[in-house]
């Protein structure tokens, strides 16, 4: 594996002394790298299995195992006075957002930064790497178990390439985004990671997401909302992923059928839990029953794209890609079928109403490629084909006067 000069080489921390003066000196330099390595697969809550930082002159590997207090590093990453770089960070700073009940303030994501100076989104890191550094490094333990002990060099070698780097191709990215006047645009992308809700779905965000639950309607909601709920106390008592405590398809026929004796839960095949816990269910089943109509969950309407709204979204798509193949910009951070889908019917129908829920008219995005497609659809704008260097590409321009 080639590794760049002057990379340092990674410390296995085992002591709380290293954590605090890690912390120190990271707060004296206001920026740091940082990432996680977990596992969630069979688990309600991720467990953390190591934690990896980068400064200036230090690679540190924290062993979670050794019963170290990592609460600094988690104040760290959430510290409004240090910038948090990472790479697709999200789930790493989600550990920080539960362990200590704020948001990370500062953040840099270097995918994101990439997706707007003509990079693709999403990119792994090891392309990332190669196309900023020249730095190639081969990825060999993505499906290491990091519960297991000891961690052979190897692993760890995987682990601190993970964080070595990340504060070289953060300096190259920056400087690329203000050569670009896209800076800005970074940032406004970097908040995101501030809105709590992006850690936690709200309630009926996760009843939604329940697969099969179009097929219920009225007191099966009700129902289908209680065991939800239901289902994760269980799964947090457990320590199982909640589709493990209760599977989508056995919560949707309890809640269609209304099933709430033992004798007709105990029929269900694949409902493998203890009879405490079906008599439990079955309790639950009868409490939502009794919900009041004007408490029930309102339905999530059929979403249903018209024909013809289906060739607008078409075509917004393909003005979109030729934008972004235009100005180097990732076509999947700027846009969405969905976004495309609102921004059009807020100019056709007038829903949403708001242009401040409208994704696309807010922001960078409006004030790119949002205006434009807005533009179009007012008739202001035109649409043509014509070549460039070789090739067709489809343009926007200003609507010529008969």
């Amino acid at each position: 594996m080639n590794r760049a000069a002057g990379v340092p080489q990674a410390v296995v921390i085992e002591r709380q002394q290293q954590i605090d003066e890690f912390c120190a000196q990271a707060r004296v330099e206001g920026r740091f790298a940082f990432d996680t390595e977990f596992v969630m697969e069979d688990r309600y809550e991720p467990e953390v299995c190591l934690v990896q930082l980068a400064s200036e002159n230090a690679v540190v590997l924290i062993d979670p195992f050794l019963k170290l207090d990592l609460q600094p590093v988690w104040e760290l990453v959430c510290d409004p006075q240090v910038e948090t770089v990472v790479h697709a960070g999200q789930e790493d700073l989600a550990m920080a957002v539960r362990r200590t009940g704020q948001v990370a303030r500062r953040v840099f994501d270097v995918q994101i930064a990439a997706g707007l100076v003509g990079f693709d989104y999403p990119l792994s890191l090891q392309k990332l790497m190669q196309s900023t550094l020249q730095v190639r490094l081969h990825k060999s333990k993505t499906l290491t178990d990091w519960r297991q002990r000891p961690l052979n060099a190897a692993q760890l070698r995987y682990a601190a390439d993970d964080v070595s780097y990340l504060l070289a191709v953060r300096r190259k990215l920056h400087d690329r985004l203000v050569r670009a006047g896209r800076l800005e645009w970074a940032e406004e992308e970097f908040r995101g990671f501030e809105d709590m809700s992006l850690y936690a779905r709200v309630e009926e965000d996760k009843l939604r997401r329940v697969k099969g639950i179009s097929v219920l309607k009225g007191r099966q909601l009700a129902v289908a909302r209680r065991l939800l709920l239901w289902r994760d106390e269980l799964a947090q008592v457990l320590n199982r992923p909640a589709r493990v405590a209760l599977k989508d398809h056995l919560l949707v026929e309890i809640a269609r059928h209304e099933l709430s004796s033992f004798g007709e839960l105990r029929e269900l095949r694949g409902l493998n839990m203890s009879d405490k816990n079906v008599q439990a269910l079955g309790g639950i089943v009868q409490e939502a029953l009794a919900t009041p109509a004007a408490e029930w969950p309102a339905a999530k309407p059929y979403d249903v794209e018209a024909p013809r709204e289906a060739v607008l979204v078409a075509l917004a798509t393909s003005v979109v890609r030729g934008y972004c193949l235009d100005y180097d910009l990732a076509y999947s951070l700027i846009a969405t079928k969905k976004s495309l889908r609102d921004l059009i019917r807020h100019r056709t129908i007038g829903q949403p109403s708001d242009a401040a829920a409208v994704e696309l008219l807010c922001g960078w995005r409006g004030q790119t490629v949002g205006v434009m497609l807005d533009e179009v659809l007012a008739g202001r704008r035109t649409i043509h084909v014509e070549p460039s260097n070789g090739e067709w590409v489809v343009r926007v321009g200003p609507r010529q006067s008969s």
